[in-house]
């Protein structure tokens, strides 16, 4: 299916939706994965919820801005967006995100 250029809102939304389910999904794992590697430590139910949270904290801040640009590029251009586009777009997002994110990590180690 082909996203319209003139709903400059659906492209924006179908990108953003994108990146916020991979980066949901990409956080749940790594929820899950601390949540059973850390289950004999008392406070390590509470990762998964932290995890959740900035996963979804993430996409709804820097993914809404980078999501919008991109849609603002695509309608300056008077390109057409198809849905995997857009998938493409939305889940780019969430590695890039991920992996500034870890990479921020290891300079404070």
């Amino acid at each position: 299916a082909v996203v319209s250029t003139q709903s400059t809102g659906g492209m924006w939304r179908e990108i953003f939706i994108w990146c916020l389910i991979s980066s949901l999904v990409i956080h749940l794992v790594a929820g899950l994965l601390a949540w059973y590697s850390l289950g004999g430590h008392p406070i390590a139910m509470y990762a998964v919820p932290v995890f959740l949270l900035a996963g979804f904290l993430t996409p709804l801040f820097a993914g809404t801005i980078t999501s919008a640009v991109i849609m603002f590029v695509y309608q300056a251009g008077d390109f057409t967006m198809s849905s995997l586009d857009a998938f493409l777009l939305g889940v780019g997002q969430t590695i890039v995100f991920t992996f500034v994110a870890a990479s921020r990590i290891y300079v404070t180690l």
